[in-house]
């Protein structure tokens, strides 16, 4: 009778601890396609702000190109104020994203730019997410600005 207890317990104990885990930090996807035109530019505004994590550290964002291989290559860039990163998709159409681009501007208002090394439609996945300084997710809102 009292493994039953103690296996219910540990059962519901371990239950709750999956219920209340909340990974460190929480990206967010976004879908998107450049139209086939060479100079084609996706633009956002990614606004950071402070919420129960405390106040944006970072804005971190990463592309993955989902066309076949004989497409160009994607890159994202992050710009906010005269901070800038720059990260590129080294390889189309596989499951690895791009390495992240991060910078470190606190909260307000990033600018991100999608584009690609050439000609051909292309269709991309956008992650990002706001960070404080622990990695821990703040809040983050996007708005399309041109979608080409």
């Amino acid at each position: 009778m009292n493994t039953s207890i103690l296996t219910k317990t540990l059962a519901s104990s371990l239950l709750l601890g999956f219920c209340l885990y909340t990974p460190a930090s929480f990206a967010v996807n976004l879908n998107g396609a450049l139209g086939s035109a060479a100079g084609a530019i996706d633009f956002y505004r990614v606004t950071c702000a402070s919420n129960t994590n405390g106040v944006t550290d970072n804005l971190k964002v990463t592309v993955r190109n989902l066309a076949s291989v004989t497409s160009p290559l994607m890159s994202v860039q992050v710009i906010k104020g005269i901070l800038a990163k720059n990260t590129t998709d080294a390889v189309n159409a596989d499951t690895t994203l791009s390495p992240a681009a991060i910078v470190k501007g606190g909260n307000g208002v990033y600018d991100v730019r999608v584009n690609k090394a050439g000609a051909g439609a292309e269709n991309y996945a956008l992650t990002y997410a706001c960070l404080n300084s622990a990695g821990k997710a703040t809040g983050a809102t996007i708005a399309t600005v041109q979608n080409q």
